[in-house]
């Protein structure tokens, strides 16, 4: 049997370089952002407003309506000193925004909805034939997903 002649390498080492590190560098900022926003608006949370993007060296403030947008205006100068104080030296600027559709959209994360999946007719052909082979319980759980692959199929 072969040996290996090279040590494993440290997982954090070869993700350093990649597209999610950065990502969640980013993440890990923004989320440091919020927080001294909240401090500095003496808020616990952050519900009409929220620092969602850093663009062009600047970061970018998404608020709810526009009574926040004026207040944040007003205050940009101690946000934005915060900000450098705190986080980042380099910030060049704060971009104050009213979101579009009134509402702050938290980040999410795409969970696929419970029977998302569609089997093709080959494979509810497949389950069907392999139900005639069955009996008891199986023989019924397999018509039934046999029965909803066919039905998920016709919607997609």
């Amino acid at each position: 049997m072969a040996r290996y002649t090279q040590k494993p390498q440290d997982i954090s080492k070869l993700l350093a370089g990649s597209s999610l590190a950065s990502q969640q560098q980013q993440a890990s900022l923004l989320q440091q952002m919020n927080k001294v926003l909240a401090e500095v608006l003496q808020l616990e949370q952050l519900s009409f407003c929220q620092v969602s993007t850093i663009r062009d060296g600047r970061a970018v403030i998404l608020c709810a309506s526009p009574p926040w947008l004026t207040r944040l205006k007003l205050q940009r100068d101690a946000i934005l000193d915060n900000f450098r104080r705190k986080i980042l030296p380099d910030l060049a600027g704060l971009e104050i925004e009213a979101s579009p559709s009134g509402q702050i959209n938290k980040p999410q994360l795409n969970i696929p909805q419970k029977n998302s999946h569609h089997l093709s007719d080959n494979a509810a052909t497949a389950l069907r034939a392999a139900a005639q082979g069955s009996s008891g319980a199986l023989k019924q759980a397999l018509l039934k997903l046999a029965e909803n692959a066919t039905s998920g199929g016709q919607n997609s």
